[in-house]
């Protein structure tokens, strides 16, 4: 089996960076989404990134312009129903990509792979909402997408090799750089460092030191390019709430908690830079 149309059903953050990725690679893409109105600010991510990539030097005029000859987006989820792989990226909710997947199952045919993004969700729960656990794999990528190389492949008890080597033999062609690991909530990256974020969290909220000082320790410190806050910002604190409030579902480890400060910035809107406004202000 060679892979040759791909579907994202949830053209989010992470999703539209999927689909930049392969439809600037060649592949036929379509992007599903919920409505028109979320088709349409897809579409204008795709081309933000595209236009990003091209300013970057990471493609040329030619290819960039190409790109958007691979990919359609669509509302109809019927439309993923002749693609090799599905890739499933909405928000982590268990509840919503369950039933999602459960209907992705019924709409393709037998042959088709099912991927999920799931950043922190056990792939397990997941596959098992479908008639095909064998064939359901964990494909996260990092965000942003069309930049960060690391691909997560992650296995179950139950999911066969050929597809784990499809997507990794995928993941290779899209210029990633892809790492097989066991299904466990969080996976290697996220197990990682969600708790390293909220610890910083933590303590900025007890006064330890204010946000620039203790990002400018990891950087200058650890060597590391940007510090927690910074980092946050970028992953969106949408996006750490969920995986750390999903991670303390599972483990019961304070470590995962999300702070008091975190949920605040959150339900103001304050979500990071893709709103203008998170730990850090980004206006203009």
């Amino acid at each position: 089996m060679h892979i040759k149309k791909i579907a994202v059903v949830g053209c989010g953050t992470m999703g539209s960076g999927i689909v930049q990725v392969a439809a600037s690679l060649g592949f036929e893409v379509v992007g599903v989404e919920a409505g028109p109105a979320d088709v349409a600010r897809a579409g204008e991510r795709i081309r933000a990134g595209l236009a990003g990539s091209l300013e970057r030097g990471k493609l040329t005029a030619e290819q960039a312009e190409r790109a958007g000859e691979f990919y359609t987006l669509t509302d109809d989820l019927g439309e993923i129903s002749r693609a090799d792989l599905v890739v499933e990226a909405v928000y982590e909710d268990v509840e919503l990509k369950r039933r999602l997947l459960g209907e992705i199952d019924r709409l393709v045919g037998p042959e088709t792979l099912i991927a999920s993004n799931t950043s922190t969700i056990p792939l397990v729960i997941l596959a098992a909402s479908t008639g095909r656990p064998e064939q359901v794999v964990g494909l996260h990528f990092f965000n942003p997408v069309p930049v960060m190389r690391l691909v997560e492949v992650i296995k179950t008890p139950v999911t066969e090799p050929g597809p784990v080597e499809l997507v990794t033999d995928l993941a290779r062609t899209l210029g990633k750089v892809p790492v097989v690991v066991n299904d466990v909530p969080g996976f290697v990256g996220n197990l990682l460092i969600v708790p390293y974020l909220l610890d910083a969290i933590r303590a900025f909220e007890r006064g330890v030191a204010d946000m620039d000082s203790i990002d400018s320790v990891i950087m200058l410190g650890f060597n590391h390019k940007m510090g927690p806050f910074r980092l946050s910002d970028l992953i969106g604190l949408d996006i750490v709430h969920d995986m750390a409030a999903s991670m303390y579902e599972e483990y019961k480890d304070p470590r995962y908690f999300p702070p008091p400060l975190l949920k605040q910035y959150v339900r103001l809107g304050w979500l990071g830079r893709k709103s203008g406004r998170g730990f850090y202000s980004y206006d203009g």
